[in-house]
């Protein structure tokens, strides 16, 4: 174990959030962490008091932003749509402001989407990005998202998350929930692609961009290409559940609007 002489500072947003606190929850023993919340509450500091607090600033050694309120909470009201994108933009642009003026020597990580990339057509790092067209809303919110990283003095690296998958939480519980009650099934044609990284993997791959001061771009899915048909099958056969309720196109965009389009039905083919 470091003494915390030794230990990296590190400033984490969306810190009461499914992938903070499992980063946090698994690293604190290797890193001291400045907790940004949006709301004062105890052994957390929001925007304001960072600002406030130059010296504290100056201390940080790595920036790393998981803020952002979750793309699949919610219908996607044109309210929704507003809160999706502040959430990361605001903050994003908060901090930008506050580490160039202060120190911009800090690492900066920012969390992006593969719902950046275009649908249908194999995609990856390399992949052009015209930041000034949104085909769809998922494009619109990684691509102001990561335009407002960029405005960063100093280094930064930005993260596009393929589906974060773990039987600890997050949105892998919504999509096993139905099979437990006996009534999954695949979504639509189920030939859709289904980016995917483990938590574990993407813990793993955030520390080590942390430790080697890797820059830049970087797409984090598995290796393991799969649909969503491929994925209702694992689940139906490690879970002993049958698979009894196909959800149709119509019926997903019926109920859940654009945003069972684009999280649901979007085939995103990341190479």
């Amino acid at each position: 174990m470091r003494t915390v002489f030794n230990m990296k500072k590190i400033l984490i947003t969306g810190s009461n959030g499914f992938i903070a606190q499992n980063f946090i929850d698994v690293f604190k023993d290797k890193y001291d962490f400045i907790l940004i919340s949006q709301y004062k509450i105890a052994n957390h500091y929001t925007l304001n008091d960072i600002y406030n607090n130059p010296n504290l600033v100056k201390s940080i050694d790595v920036v790393l932003n998981l803020a952002g309120a979750n793309v699949g909470d919610k219908r996607w009201t044109s309210s929704r749509k507003i809160e999706i994108i502040e959430s990361r933009m605001g903050v994003t642009n908060k901090l930008v402001t506050i580490f160039n003026q202060f120190n911009h020597n800090a690492h900066f990580i920012s969390a992006s989407a593969v719902g950046i990339y275009n649908t249908d057509i194999p995609q990856d790092d390399d992949s052009v990005i015209d930041y000034n067209h949104y085909a769809n809303f998922s494009q619109e919110i990684t691509k102001k998202w990561e335009l407002a990283v960029l405005n960063y003095k100093g280094i930064h690296t930005i993260t596009r998350f393929g589906v974060v998958l773990s039987s600890k939480g997050g949105v892998f519980i919504k999509i096993l929930r139905p099979f437990l009650f006996g009534v999954g099934g695949k979504i639509g044609s189920g030939t859709q692609g289904f980016p995917w990284i483990a938590l574990p993997d993407l813990l793993s791959i955030l520390e080590f961009i942390i430790e080697e001061k890797k820059y830049g771009l970087y797409t984090l899915v598995a290796n393991q290409k799969i649909n969503n048909t491929t994925l209702t099958d694992a689940i139906a056969k490690i879970w002993h559940r049958p698979q009894l309720l196909d959800l149709p196109s119509f019926m997903i965009k019926l109920l859940f609007g654009q945003m069972g389009q684009e999280l649901f039905l979007n085939n995103l083919l990341i190479t």
